[in-house]
């Protein structure tokens, strides 16, 4: 591994951790969100991480308001109904633009589910979980972006076009099945009031929604199930150890920094780019790092309903791609 490939997980190391530190001394609930936009914000050029930093902030605001005005005003099969709206929407623009401006509508389409999911399946309050996830949002964004921007080239060329042509059936489709997915994802929520339906139904709505806004989704697939299943696997370890060592909430967190160490490691390698970005999302959501959790029991069930739904969506995914019709719009 080179100096500079280290240099960078340092980085990423310093911004995942800050972000959670600061998220903790903050009161905030949901501590591991603000670790997130840590490993997807960061880009090769710095006029593309900041846009993806505006963005993720702006898709954050949009779908959390949806996603409180569906849980105030609309009964269940509306919520559901608005939830599918929603990331159909929001993954078909994104698809359709297939570059970095889509990534908003891509963070709307998820964002939504975070904030509708818990209050459906647990019982939380749709309010306070939206704005602990935009603080959240605003923490990690800030935290990667001053960490790493004097470290991130300008951009010497313009943002090249999109890679993949836009197929007008391939984008029915996802849309289609990304509202089927959702809607069913919400309404089976609802009905079992379980986290570990309430995992399985967040890991619809992401994993739909990132591979359905990518013009091509197959490379993604490919790292997606074994980056989930030892994402969880490492969430699953880091509770087993919690409930061991019976420290408080402070020393859970500095445990999972060593957990974070190995994730910037495989984020910062270039042949284990991907693979390292499933870990490391999945480790935070699965392990609900820096929040008080769920048992170890409850935490097994819900990393195994968050794999068997990456399993469905990367195969799902993975053959809608392969669905190419003969023409394609401008």
């Amino acid at each position: 591994m080179t100096s500079s490939t280290l240099a960078y997980a340092a980085r990423l190391f310093l911004a995942a951790t800050l972000a959670l530190t600061v998220a903790r001394l903050l009161g905030l609930t949901n501590v591991y969100w603000a670790a997130m936009p840590v490993w997807v914000v960061i880009q090769p050029h710095r006029e593309d991480m900041a846009l993806r930093a505006v963005l993720r902030v702006v898709g954050t605001l949009v779908g959390a308001a949806i996603g409180i005005a569906a849980l105030r005003w609309l009964p269940v099969p509306g919520i559901a109904l608005t939830v599918a709206l929603t990331a159909a929407v929001g993954v078909g623009i994104a698809y359709r633009i297939g570059t970095h401006w889509a990534y908003g509508f891509t963070l709307m389409a998820i964002t939504v589910g975070v904030v509708v999911m818990p209050a459906l399946g647990m019982g939380a309050e749709a309010i306070p979980l939206a704005l602990d996830r935009v603080a959240c949002t605003l923490l990690g964004v800030i935290s990667v972006t001053a960490v790493n921007w004097l470290f991130t080239p300008a951009r010497r060329a313009p943002m090249p076009p999109r890679p993949n042509p836009h197929f007008i059936q391939q984008l029915w489709l996802r849309m289609a099945a990304v509202a089927a997915l959702t809607g069913a994802a919400t309404l089976i929520d609802a009905h079992f009031t379980h986290p570990a339906a309430t995992a399985a139904a967040l890991s619809v709505i992401v994993f739909s929604s990132v591979l359905g806004s990518m013009p091509n989704p197959r490379p993604a697939v490919r790292f997606l199930v074994p980056g989930v299943a030892l994402g969880v696997l490492a969430a699953v370890a880091y509770r087993g150890l919690t409930h061991l060592s019976g420290g408080d909430q402070t020393e859970f967190l500095i445990l999972a920094f060593a957990f974070i160490a190995g994730g910037a490691l495989l984020r910062a390698h270039p042949r284990t780019t991907l693979l390292g970005i499933d870990i490391n999302m999945c480790f935070l959501l699965a392990g609900e790092v820096g929040a008080p959790g769920h048992s170890l029991q409850v935490t097994a069930a819900g990393a195994a309903a968050m794999f068997t739904g990456s399993v469905v969506i990367a195969t799902l995914m993975f053959y809608l791609s392969r669905l190419h019709p003969p023409a394609a719009t401008a």
